[in-house]
């Protein structure tokens, strides 16, 4: 491990313990992934699993951007020039998160160590230096573990965001994860959260912010967050904007979509096949999911990068 990668993991940590609380999981059986994993000759084709539908438009099918959920899992459809373009240091990806969005950045190192083609650094509070490897600023500029007062949710958090993205011109997207408070937001906390960032668009024409939905765990004002996930979703369809739909790659595996019935709605959650409360399954990293989710999680980032980068074809 790294010492970038540890310094993750203890963030990942603190997160878990002092921000999100227990929190269900996430995750495919995590001892078949660490078998696969311990091969380093692994193919391709192994990373675009499992959530491949034939019967779904891949990456390379898809306008630019837009929505990148269970459908664009598929790695294998990134050919190796645009993988070289995305790991040449040319941008940078400004990430903030806490505990459930360090499964996207775990899950990628994870990745790496079995395909060193994906090759990816992320470095905490910072650009990494690294060279030959995607590059992602994690966190803002004191710490990683970011509330939504911390980016958009606040005047301080907001001024933060444009001086980072002020002073490092090399930033070409920004993205800020939802944990556990997705469950309690009102309708217009929600609405608070689409008009700062569409703002911040406008402000600055020359970086990509992509929208995130909430994660799909626990049955905790499980009505409630299927609800404000949605209105994200309407949003970015309405709008035209880029979403990352965290929720539904919780909710998908294998062509199904797992739900529950709560009070006579309909609600999906997370799938058995990620949460670790599925007998012999494992926490990975302090991320409320399993090894597997969090791979899941981050073929869905590269295939979105290679879409947006327009090098997915």
């Amino acid at each position: 491990m790294t010492a970038t990668a540890r310094i993750l993991v203890a963030c990942a940590c603190v997160a878990a313990a002092a921000c999100d609380g227990g929190g269900a999981g996430a995750g495919a059986a995590d001892a078949d992934v660490r078998r696969a994993d311990a091969d380093p000759a692994r193919a391709d084709a192994d990373l675009s699993q499992p959530d491949a539908d034939p019967s779904r438009p891949d990456a390379a099918a898809l306008p630019p951007g837009r929505v990148f959920d269970h459908r664009h899992t598929d790695v294998s459809a990134i050919p190796a020039a645009c993988l070289a373009h995305l790991t040449s240091g040319e941008f940078v990806f400004h990430y903030a998160h806490r505990s459930h969005g360090s499964q996207i950045i775990v899950g990628a190192e994870s990745i790496e160590q079995a395909a060193p083609q994906y090759a990816f650094a992320a470095s905490y509070t910072s650009i990494p230096s690294e060279e030959g490897v995607f590059k992602m600023w994690d966190g803002m500029r004191d710490g990683n573990l970011v509330t939504p007062e911390q980016y958009w949710a606040s005047d301080a958090g907001l001024a933060e965001v444009r001086a980072i993205l002020s002073a490092n011109p090399s930033i070409r997207y920004s993205m800020w994860a939802w944990s556990f408070e997705i469950s309690e937001q009102s309708e217009a906390d929600v609405q608070r959260y689409l008009d700062a960032i569409d703002a911040l668009e406008a402000e600055f024409p020359n970086v990509t912010f992509i929208y995130m939905t909430g994660p799909a765990q626990g049955e905790y004002m499980a009505v409630n967050r299927f609800q404000r996930n949605e209105q994200i979703r309407a949003f970015a369809a309405d709008r035209g904007k880029v979403l990352y739909d965290f929720g539904d790659l919780d909710a998908w595996s294998g062509g199904d979509r797992h739900t529950i019935d709560v009070g006579g709605t309909e609600v999906p959650i997370e799938h058995p096949d990620w949460s670790i409360d599925t007998p012999g399954h494992s926490e990975y990293e302090y991320t409320h999911t399993t090894r597997a989710s969090c791979e899941n999680k981050a073929r869905a980032f590269w295939v979105m990068m290679a879409v947006l980068e327009g090098c997915a074809d």
